[in-house]
């Protein structure tokens, strides 16, 4: 097929999802046009080659105006508008659209809602009613939508606004390079912990980085010797007593989070992100770095406690899992490898690829690929154990 795809931003590893299907879409034989806003002239990393042509538009406030004499001008089988695309167009084009809201948002917070402190799970539900009626509102032009999980199309479902807007909603995961983020040939430290922030809004990442000090407080108690390497770290002021310890390590920005994948002795995750999917954490998993991981994050990625990851939830939780590892070598090498085909199977390129290709065809009006999705024949597989 002949792609359209339109992104709101530089589609650099930033932006992980629709930088993974770019690539994957050209593996599996798609002709793709890329269109991004671009209004600090950035440069995106290593599409050239998957693209037939690149189209960056300086201004947000021309995008529809290029995107639309692009499809006068050219033959397009399906346009790809991720989630700040269509936010900034508004609607549907021309021809047949694919919307990529990513995730259910409303799903994501009142988890959050039900999980969270007190103060916190106030705040939440303030804020939820107001979030399912953007939600609505910003998805009710779009007749084809994708979603990262099967979790959060079955909850899209669930709050009705698949049935409220007559839109067909569909799940393709996340892809990663299996090349990119191969696991290390050399042996890593021996006691470094890595905390990702990337993923996280603000205030995510402020408890995240809460939760993370009161973890290797408990652990310093027993293993002084640990270091922490935090990326995309939060504001100076926002760092706490961490912010002078030697022993912690802030990096942001961070240009290629490899360097610390491959490097460092186990990840932690002790919250998960609510406004997008936890792309980092199967970043760590891809590279074979063990994860410590909240029960929510875990469940999102797919993995099981003891098997390719440990869950743990509250602070002496994190600091025993993490103590284990640290501690056990042999551990840490079967969570890996296992972590590491956990992406394989259920994030792999070519898997996401004939989603993609399904829902594509499902929105010219095939109804072959209707079928296919509705009996999830390009589902992510399950480990047989997990059955």
């Amino acid at each position: 097929m002949d792609v359209l795809l339109v992104c709101g931003a530089a589609p650099t590893v930033s932006h992980p999802r629709t930088h993974g299907f770019v690539a994957a879409l050209a593996r599996y034989g798609h002709t793709v046009t890329l269109v991004f806003a671009d209004r600090a002239g950035t440069t995106f990393d290593d599409l050239s080659p998957y693209c037939q042509r690149v189209v960056p538009v300086r201004h947000r406030g021309d995008l529809a105006r290029v995107v639309s004499g692009l499809i006068s001008g050219g033959r397009f089988d399906v346009a790809h508008l991720d989630s700040r695309a269509a936010s900034l167009l508004g609607r549907p084009l021309s021809i047949p659209t694919v919307m990529d809201a990513t995730t259910c948002v409303s799903r994501r917070l009142e988890h959050a809602t039900r999980t969270d402190a007190p103060l916190a799970r106030v705040r939440h539900a303030a804020r939820l009613v107001w979030i399912r009626r953007q939600e609505l509102r910003r998805l009710k032009p779009f007749h084809h939508i994708i979603l990262a999980s099967e979790d959060d199309l079955l909850a899209f479902r669930a709050l009705g606004l698949a049935t409220a807007t007559g839109a067909r909603v569909y799940a393709v995961p996340d892809t990663l390079d299996p090349e990119r983020f191969a696991p290390p040939l050399h042996l890593r430290d021996p006691a470094t912990v890595l905390l990702d922030l990337r993923d996280l809004i603000r205030s995510e990442a402020r408890q995240a980085l809460h939760l993370a000090t009161r973890t290797l407080t408990t652990i310093w108690e027993v293993r002084p010797d640990v270091q922490l390497t935090v990326l995309g770290a939060p504001a100076r002021q926002l760092r706490g007593p961490l912010a002078h310890d030697p022993r912690v390590l802030f990096v942001n920005p961070v240009h290629d989070s490899r360097i610390y994948l491959t490097t460092t002795t186990l990840a932690l995750a002790p919250l998960a992100p609510t406004m997008t999917t936890p792309h980092r954490a199967l970043e760590a998993l891809a590279t074979a770095l063990p994860l410590v991981a909240c029960e929510r994050l875990a469940h999102d990625v797919g993995g099981r406690d003891g098997e390719e990851l440990l869950v743990a939830e509250d602070v002496s939780a994190l600091a025993r899992a993490t103590l284990t590892l640290l501690n056990d070598a042999p551990v840490r090498g079967r969570l890996g490898r296992a972590a590491c085909r956990l992406v394989e199977r259920r994030h792999n390129w070519k898997l996401a690829a004939m989603a993609l290709t399904d829902v594509y065809a499902a929105a010219t009006g095939s109804s072959l690929a209707e079928w296919r999705l509705e009996v999830g024949l390009n589902r992510p597989l399950r480990s047989p154990r997990a059955e």
